[in-house]
C-alpha cells in the first residue's frame, strides 16, 4: 500500500536526524559521516552483486557519478553534520525541506522550465518561515560568526542535494537507479575517505553505544531502507505525491527535537514552521 510505504519514509527520516545529532556528540563531523557512508556504500553494493542486479556503469559516466556522490551522497551530509553542532535536529530538517524550492529554481536554471508565480512566493514563504524558526540563533548576542556559517552550510547543503537530483535524472535515462544510489554512495564514501586522509583525520573508535547505534541506524535504515522504500514510493504513485514525504518528515523531526532536545516552541516559531513547510507543499501541490 502506497500510504503504508510513505509511512515508512517519514519515520525514517524524520528520526535521522536526531540520530546524526548523537553521531557527533562522540566524534567529529567529517570522521561520523565517514563511518556511515562507508557502511551503507558496502551494504548497497553488497545487497546489488548477492541478488545478481549490479550493473557496471560505463567509464564515460563515472564523472557524472562521482559527482552525483559529491553532491547526493558526501558534501550535502556533510554541511548538515557539521551544523548538527550548533542547531537542533528539527531545524536542520527543516531547512532540508527547501530542497523541494531549490529544486523549482534548478528546473527552471538547467531543464528551462516554464518560471511560475507560485514558486516566488515558495521561496518568499520559506525565507520568512526559516527567518522565524531560526531568529532566536541569529540574534542571539552571545553567537559569533560561526552561527552564521551553521545556518548557510545546510542550506548550501540542500541546493547540493537538489543538483544531485538532477545528476540522478541524468544517469536514470540510462541505468537503475539502485546502482546509481549503490555506486554513488561508493563514490561519497571515497570523497569522504580521501578528505579525512586529507585533512589529517584521526581514526578514533568512538567507545558510545549511542554513536555506533546512530551509524548503523542513518546507514540501515535512513540510507538503505528508506531509499529502496522511497523508490517504491516513487514507481506506484509518481515523483509528485511520493515527494510529500520531505514535506512531513520534518514535522516529526521537530516533534523529536521538542521530546529529545528541549526544544522551545513560541508563536513565531509555529508560524515559521507552518510558512516554511508550506512553501514547500506549494511546490508539489502544484504539481499534481
Amino acid at each position: 500500500m502506497p500510504i503504508l510505504l510513505l509511512f515508512v519514509v517519514v519515520l525514517s527520516w524524520g528520526f535521522s536526524w536526531y540520530a546524526m545529532v548523537l553521531q557527533v556528540a562522540d566524534a567529529s563531523a567529517l570522521l561520523s559521516l565517514t563511518y556511515r557512508a562507508i557502511l551503507a556504500a558496502v551494504l548497497m553494493c553488497a545487497g546489488l552483486v548477492v541478488t545478481r542486479k549490479w550493473r557496471s556503469i560505463a567509464w564515460q559516466d563515472q564523472v557524472w557519478l562521482a559527482l552525483l556522490g559529491f553532491c547526493l551522497f558526501s558534501m550535502n551530509f556533510l554541511s548538515f553534520y557539521i551544523a548538527a553542532n550548533y542547531l537542533t535536529s528539527g531545524l536542520l530538517a527543516v531547512i532540508f525541506s527547501t530542497a523541494a524550492i531549490f529544486g523549482a529554481i534548478n528546473a527552471r536554471l538547467f531543464l528551462r522550465s516554464a518560471f511560475e508565480a507560485h514558486v516566488l512566493l515558495a521561496g518568499v514563504m520559506g525565507t520568512i518561515g526559516l527567518y522565524l524558526l531560526l531568529r532566536p540563533e541569529i540574534h542571539d548576542v552571545s553567537a559569533t560568526s560561526v552561527d552564521w556559517w551553521a545556518i548557510a552550510l545546510p542550506l548550501a547543503g540542500t541546493y547540493l542535494f537538489s543538483l544531485g537530483n538532477l545528476i540522478s535524472m541524468r544517469l536514470a535515462k540510462t541505468y537503475s537507479l539502485p546502482n546509481i544510489i549503490g555506486q554513488g554512495m561508493a563514490w561519497g564514501a571515497l570523497i569522504l575517505t580521501l578528505l579525512c586522509l586529507v585533512t589529517r583525520e584521526t581514526w578514533v573508535i568512538p567507545p558510545s553505544g549511542l554513536f555506533w547505534g546512530g551509524v548503523v541506524y542513518l546507514a540501515v535504515v535512513s540510507s538503505l531502507l528508506a531509499f529502496i522504500t522511497y523508490l517504491s514510493l516513487l514507481k506506484r504513485v509518481g515523483p509528485a505525491r511520493a515527494s510529500y514525504a520531505t514535506v512531513l518528515f520534518p514535522i516529526v523531526a521537530m516533534l523529536v527535537s521538542t521530546v529529545a532536545e528541549s526544544y522551545i516552541w513560541t508563536v513565531s516559531a509555529i508560524i515559521g514552521l507552518c510558512l516554511a513547510l508550506g512553501g514547500s507543499f506549494l511546490i508539489f501541490y502544484r504539481q499534481l
